[in-house]
């Protein structure tokens, strides 16, 4: 039996918490996101893109067979629970994932990954050691973190340089930022 997948985009259009006199605009987490779900649970979440038409194509290129609909129960309620998190009203997802066909060294680091409480920031050092990692598979861990299917629900945005600073995402350093903004209740975060 092959999956039923199933793909949905949608836009965070003014959803991003609103910020207050003197702070910055979180205008970055705004755009067009996709999901794919399997009966099991979801597959993948792309970031926000600039265009309905850049999510579709992300989420082709991954799941071509993908049927795109529009009232999908499952996947409503994950951009219900997505928006609310980038309203700064959702704290913790509760979405059932469906990670098969992945490494168990990208699955434990995802895993650890997901132990970050929110507002909370980690080490790849942290996440490698936390994986039974050697010295060293730190940049495993980074290159595990960098192909993550469902970021913001696996939080790899929260996790940072042993120095402080902020390393690669895949959307990018400055929406990194302003999800540890967002996470923080800063708005912003020095030095961005």
């Amino acid at each position: 039996m092959t999956d039923d997948l199933r793909a949905f985009v949608f836009q965070i259009e003014q959803e991003a918490a609103q910020s207050s006199p003197g702070q910055a605009d979180l205008a970055i987490l705004r755009g067009w996101i996709g999901l794919v779900t399997t009966e099991r649970g979801l597959r993948m979440l792309t970031l926000p893109v600039a265009g309905r038409e850049i999510a579709l194509n992300a989420l082709r290129e991954h799941y071509p067979d993908a049927r795109i609909v529009s009232d999908d129960d499952t996947l409503l309620e994950v951009a219900r629970q997505v928006r609310a998190y980038l309203r700064g009203e959702l704290r913790e997802f509760t979405v059932t994932l469906d990670l098969r066909g992945h490494t168990a060294f990208s699955l434990a680091v995802w895993a650890a990954a997901g132990r970050i409480a929110f507002g909370q920031t980690r080490t790849y050092r942290w996440v490698a050691e936390g994986v039974g990692g050697e010295p060293g598979a730190y940049q495993a861990a980074g290159a595990a973190l960098g192909v993550n299917p469902i970021p913001l629900i696996i939080p790899c945005h929260r996790v940072i340089g042993t120095d402080g600073s902020l390393h690669g995402f895949a959307g990018g350093l400055q929406m990194k930022a302003q999800l540890l903004a967002l996470e923080s209740g800063q708005r912003t975060l020095d030095g961005m």
